[in-house]
């Protein structure tokens, strides 16, 4: 384990919570193999290096083409991201009566609200133009959240995923005493690797987090809460948005979801750079290393697009 946490902090410089249905299966003798689900690619492939070696079997839960979740039937737990994020799992989970242990309200997760468009509204924006164009155009418009909602990408800070992390370890000891210190191992070399990931970035940020630079969608938040970022929300049409990041003397325009050609080229014209992020994690590697590599390679095309002349 040692060498596979050598070799992902390499790769980044290029308190059980409730259980909302059903409860722990409870055994007099330790068990020597279960399975577990997780519901989202960042967190499976930390709890993915947290079975390394273990008689655990880790399964990345997925939705089928009419987006109902997959669920198996012997899985022993089931790790989601609470009814926030994955609503409609969490109906499944109450008829289904299976285990399952909400990350995002693990103890340590610091939760971030949804933001309304006031929170968006710089201090003397009461008369911007641009938020009076809810539901057109491009960008964070159609992408408002309702107020009072919690924001759900809490991974998108490592201290989050080592508090998720130590819920899933807790977990695992549990129902495996047997292997209990090999679990504790574990952990904590990737809560030391995430450690490391964290001080990586906060060094690599440092020059982006004196410029601003616009988003199209709020599904930043943790990162820029973390990394003491300066964000200009921004929607309507191609001109809004390049209209306001020359007010705001962004360089940089960052999506969540890929650029149309007309924005792309709106945005070309007017000199802007652009980029393109992936904060759900869905294109990482699924492999034991993947939140570092998609983590470090995330930032590292975020720090290039802000701070490129």
């Amino acid at each position: 384990m040692a060498r596979l946490v050598i070799v992902v902090i390499a790769l980044c410089l290029g308190l059980i919570t409730q259980v909302v249905a059903g409860d722990m299966p409870a055994k007099e003798t330790p068990q020597t193999g279960f399975r577990v689900g997780v519901t989202q690619p960042p967190m499976f492939t930390l709890a993915s290096a947290l079975a390394w070696g273990s008689p655990v079997e880790v399964l990345l839960v997925e939705r089928d083409v009419d987006a109902r979740w997959q669920i198996p039937d012997d899985l022993t737990v089931l790790f989601w991201s609470g009814a926030t994020l994955e609503p409609e799992l969490g109906k499944q989970l109450a008829e289904s009566g299976q285990a399952s242990v909400s990350l995002i309200d693990a103890a340590g997760v610091h939760q971030l609200a949804k933001r309304t468009p006031a929170d968006w509204k710089g201090p003397n924006e009461d008369d911007d133009p641009h938020m009076e164009s809810l539901g057109k155009g491009y960008g964070m418009v159609q992408t408002i959240r309702p107020e009072g909602l919690i924001d759900t990408k809490y991974w998108l800070d490592p201290l989050n995923a080592m508090a998720a992390l130590e819920a899933i370890t807790m977990v695992f000891q549990g129902l495996d005493q047997r292997n209990h210190w090999g679990y504790q191992s574990n952990s904590d070399q990737i809560i030391q690797a995430l450690w490391e990931l964290d001080i990586r970035i906060n060094k690599l940020l440092h020059e982006a987090s004196s410029h601003p630079f616009v988003v199209l969608q709020d599904d930043f938040q943790y990162l820029e809460q973390r990394y003491k970022l300066i964000t200009v929300p921004a929607g309507g049409s191609a001109r809004d948005i390049v209209d306001k990041a020359k007010a705001r003397g962004a360089k940089c325009v960052v999506a969540a979801e890929p650029f149309d050609q007309h924005l792309q080229s709106i945005l070309d014209q007017a000199g802007l750079n652009s980029v393109v992020l992936d904060p759900a994690g869905q294109e990482m590697p699924k492999t034991t290393g993947g939140y570092f590599q998609w983590f470090g390679n995330l930032v590292s095309k975020l720090n290039h697009c802000v701070t490129r002349s």
